[in-house]
């Protein structure tokens, strides 16, 4: 692992965060709770914010994700009040031009003084794209050749004065992109494909891998793969994990903040994102409904115990299976992460994790 663990928060740009539960809190997304979150967790020592990208939601009786913040807009706003944190937003090829995309992010970039990174999403939930009546033909079999293609297009954007590219889905004659972004050569890329094809692209492509995992275990498996494709390239890499802890003082009352969240499983959303993978078939989206069947969380792996327990949790994932930074997602976003900085964050630096 890197010298120093680096922490990330997984903003909540959906209403209702990320866990499918109708007595977790109930909330509309709002750049004022992002802008409050990102102050706090810079002031807190963290590394780096990540905004995912969603344009449908799932229904069901909390309609979850029903209503979403978009990702670039938000962490350019982001970005223009703080200092310090890196910012991640989510950019799908097929919604971007290369040349908006290349354009955006070296704006960004300048905003924050080369803190800008881009999480490259090739698929996740392709009927976003169906309502908008823009998926090329073919696109599902084809998503990463494209996502490749456009990448390779819009680095060349960042460091070249002039672009001439004739390709399989992009052609450009010269195409002019000024000013470059401030950070050398480019803005860091960020990946989270988990599949063979999508472990390959992140190795050659990205600085970050996003892994998920359906044990502890598989995820430090996840890392030590992907670390052994990217050597494959001659490359170095980053991987990364999210996490929701469900903390108290003691772990009978941790539990018990879990069962009243479980108790409030919002079945209906949780069998609409299920049906959506059922009828795609993906292998990825087939381990995921039993991960959110039992964690009714959509994302971060929940953590359930004691500050300490928490402590251990990330120490082992990171000091055996080499994870270099742990992205932290929260039910209650303002007191999670105090009580994280205040309770959690002192036993890791006493393990020397961070």
């Amino acid at each position: 692992m890197s010298t120093k663990l680096e922490l990330g928060v997984f903003l909540p740009i959906g209403n209702n965060g990320f866990l499918v539960s109708k007595t977790a809190p109930q909330y509309a997304p709002s750049f004022e709770m992002n802008r409050q979150i990102a102050i706090m967790a810079e002031n807190f020592g963290f590394d780096l914010i990540f905004s995912m990208s969603k344009w449908r939601g799932f229904g069901g009786t909390t309609h979850f994700w029903d209503t979403t913040l978009e990702s670039v807009t938000l962490m350019t706003a982001l970005a223009a009040v703080t200092s310090r944190i890196r910012l991640i937003a989510t950019m799908q090829p097929v919604l971007f031009a290369p040349a908006v995309a290349a354009k955006m992010a070296a704006t960004i970039d300048d905003i924050s003084g080369g803190r800008f990174g881009i999480n490259i999403v090739t698929g996740s939930f392709l009927d976003e794209f169906d309502q908008m009546g823009i998926l090329p033909p073919d696109y599902a079999a084809q998503r990463y050749r494209y996502a490749e293609e456009w990448l390779k297009v819009v680095k060349r954007l960042w460091t070249e004065d002039s672009v001439t590219f004739d390709g399989e889905w992009f052609h450009l004659n010269d195409c002019r992109s000024s000013p470059r972004p401030v950070r050398q050569p480019h803005p860091f890329i960020v990946c989270a494909g988990t599949s063979d094809e999508g472990l390959r692209f992140t190795a050659r492509e990205g600085d970050y891998c996003f892994l998920g995992g359906v044990t502890v275990e598989h995820t430090k498996q996840l890392s030590r793969r992907m670390k052994d494709v990217a050597a494959e390239f001659g490359r170095p890499i980053k991987t990364a994990t999210t996490i929701l802890p469900v903390m108290a003082d003691t772990m009978a009352e941790a539990e018990r903040r879990w069962k009243l969240l479980q108790d409030g499983v919002d079945r209906e959303a949780i069998a609409n994102i299920a049906g959506y993978y059922v009828r795609k078939g993906r292998q990825s989206g087939l381990n995921r409904i039993a991960k959110m069947e039992k964690d009714i969380s959509f994302a971060g792996r929940i953590t359930i115990g004691t500050p300490e327990d928490i402590a251990n949790y990330i120490a082992e994932l990171t000091l055996e299976g080499g994870l270099d930074c742990i992205q932290l997602l929260f039910a209650d976003y303002i007191e999670g992460l105090e009580v994280f900085h205040a309770a959690v964050m002192p036993l890791l630096r006493q393990r020397g994790v961070i």
